[in-house]
Formats: structure tokens, C-alpha cells, sequence
């Protein structure tokens, strides 16, 4: 109960203000250097001027116009899918407001994904389609294309976000990364189960400080990246892993949607040949969500943007601390068993 005391008083603190506190580390990970991760994009939550202050999950830009990312960051919140922002290159959340950015305008996920636990969140992939260009250039080449999940201890990895830290602890708003040591698909199946695939990725990690190397809540939808002796390949989506980030009893730190196995099905929707499972259409100043996938339909009030600053009416604030309530307790929910490492 004084937990949910806590993030109570939290929620109400938030919503007084212009920002909507939603989890954020990479456990063991130190300041990245984008210049080696030039695809590296972050997700945030932005109704005019309430705004998250901390991205939901990562995620990487395909080319300017198209983002990779996992499907259970997105999939059945319609509030958040209509209210997704993309905002690339971020090293420092801080730094939120005045970086580029650009709204959400479509998603995409295989008909396949099954959102639950117990099927490992099968085919844990989704794209987002925006309705403006970023400036980045095509980052289409930095996909995996080469290597079906054919490597070994000797290759290097690494994994990078703005999720947790150290067994479920927040860390501060700069991007990590840290190295990981690739692990079999047989040796994931001893501990996660045959609905382990080879279309997933595993890894483990160092020990240091009582944790081990590893992905955390808030690294979701973000890459690991395989280095293949001059530059950074994404070659997995961060999708899953135990419940306590890092733990140093179980070999298999971070489970990834492995990027290989879906390059036919990201080419199909860049070019056009998928429908999205839910987008966005604009009526005037309305902005509404179209979520084929549930046939529901969720509309926002305007498509005004805005800074920072600015108030909320009761009725909102309520709303949204209900929403926030409604996430922590999912998020208890999901700390007892292996969960997704998302915005939940």
C-alpha cells in the first residue's frame, strides 16, 4: 500500500504540471556515443502540452519516414498509439522539447504477434509510419540482412536505451549502452521453453555489482547491435527478459525479436503492400485513432502542438491519473513473471 501511496502522490504532482511521468535503464551501461548508433530513436507520449518526461520505449528509424520498434510497446492503447511521438538521435531526454520530432501516423504489426507472456509475445515487431519526414537520411542498411542467427561468443554486442538500470531502479535521462554476450537458441530453450524460437535472439551479460549485463523496462522496441568490425548493425528489437533486470541467477539476461527473420515483412510495408493494424486520420482540428485490428476508434481534441508549460482541466487530470494507475498496476502485474520491457 505505501507503494501505491507513493505513485499516487506522484501521478497527482505530474498532472499539476505539463509533463505525464512515465517509466523510463540499461543495467551496467555507460553514456553512449551516438555517432556509433546513428539510428537510434526514442518514442514518447505528446498531447499538446502534455507530454511525457521520459520516452515509453526505443526504437530505430528504418529511413526518414518509417520506425522499427517492438509491437507490445504500441499494441491496444489507442490513447497512446493516437498521442506517439518519434524523436530521433536523443541522447539526453532532457532535451526532449527543443529536439526534432515527429508525429505517429500509422501502425504496423504481423497478423501472427500474440501479446502474452505465456507465448513469449510471439513475433514482436511493429513499424511506425509518420506523418512528417524526419531529417535523417535511409538507415535501411544498418538492418541485419547477412547473419540468421548464426553467431558466436566472440562477436560483439550492444545493447542501447534509456530503460532502467540496475533490478528495476530508474536511472538518469541520458542514453546507455552496455556489451553483451550472445547466447544459443537451445540455451535460451532450457530456460524460457519451446515457444522459444530461432526468431528470437538471446543474450547474457558480465557481472558487475551484482547485476549483469542486460536491457531493462523502458529499453523496449530499441536495438542491440552487432559489430562486424566497422560498424553497428541492428540485428534484434529488445522484446523481453526476467523480472528483476540483470539477474545474476539466470544466464539469459534479454530476449530480442531477431531483425533477419522479418525483411520481407518490413519491405512489404515500406512499400506499401500491408495495412496498418490502427492510423490516424484528421478532420479539421480533430485528430482520431482508426484501430482496425479491435474496430474501435478514439479521438483527440485538436491537433494543435505546443512547448512546454500550460495547465490541465480536472476532468482530464482524472482521466489521466486513472490511466496511470491502470499502467502501475499492470506493471506490478507483470513484475512477477518475465514481462516485456516496455512503457507498462
Amino acid at each position: 500500500m505505501p507503494k501505491l501511496y507513493c505513485f499516487f502522490c506522484l501521478a497527482l504532482y505530474s498532472l499539476s504540471g505539463s509533463a505525464i511521468e512515465i517509466q523510463p535503464y540499461i543495467v551496467n551501461g555507460s553514456n553512449a556515443n551516438l555517432a556509433n548508433y546513428p539510428s537510434f530513436a526514442s518514442l514518447f507520449y505528446r498531447n499538446n502540452n502534455v507530454y511525457s518526461t521520459s520516452s515509453f520505449c526505443g526504437a530505430t528509424m528504418i529511413n526518414n519516414k518509417y520506425v522499427l520498434t517492438a509491437a507490445h510497446c504500441i499494441y491496444g492503447d489507442n490513447d497512446l498509439m493516437l498521442n506517439t511521438v518519434v524523436a530521433p538521435q536523443l541522447e539526453d531526454e532532457s532535451n526532449f522539447l527543443s529536439s526534432e520530432q515527429a508525429r505517429a501516423k500509422a501502425f504496423y504489426y504481423p497478423d501472427t504477434y500474440v501479446d502474452s507472456s505465456s507465448e513469449l509475445w510471439r513475433d514482436d515487431i511493429a513499424i511506425i509510419e509518420l506523418e512528417t519526414t524526419l531529417s535523417n537520411p535511409d538507415y535501411s542498411s544498418l538492418l541485419n540482412s547477412t547473419r540468421n542467427n548464426n553467431f558466436s561468443g566472440a562477436d560483439a554486442f550492444e545493447a542501447v536505451g534509456h530503460g532502467y538500470i540496475e533490478g528495476n531502479v530508474r536511472g538518469g535521462t541520458r542514453l546507455l549502452d552496455t556489451d553483451l554476450d550472445y547466447m544459443s537458441t537451445a540455451s535460451c530453450q532450457a530456460i524460457y521453453g519451446s515457444k522459444l524460437t530461432s526468431k528470437h535472439l538471446c543474450f547474457s551479460g558480465a557481472l558487475q555489482g551484482g547485476y549483469r549485463n542486460s536491457t531493462c523496462s523502458g529499453d523496449s522496441g530499441g536495438p542491440v547491435y552487432w559489430y562486424n568490425g566497422s560498424t553497428y548493425i541492428q540485428v534484434g528489437i529488445t522484446s523481453f527478459g526476467p523480472s528483476v533486470c540483470g539477474d545474476p541467477g539466470i544466464t539469459v539476461t534479454s530476449v530480442f525479436t531477431d531483425v533477419y527473420d522479418y525483411q520481407a515483412w518490413i519491405n512489404r510495408v515500406i512499400n506499401g503492400q500491408e495495412d496498418p493494424k490502427a492510423y490516424v486520420v484528421t478532420s479539421g482540428s480533430t485528430r482520431s485513432l482508426v484501430n482496425t485490428d479491435s474496430g474501435s476508434t478514439l479521438q483527440a481534441n485538436s491537433t494543435e502542438g505546443g512547448g512546454g508549460g500550460g495547465s490541465i482541466n480536472l476532468s482530464i487530470a482524472l482521466a489521466l491519473l486513472l490511466i496511470l494507475l491502470v499502467r502501475y498496476w499492470l506493471h506490478e502485474r507483470m513484475q512477477r513473471v518475465s514481462y516485456p520491457l516496455s512503457h507498462n
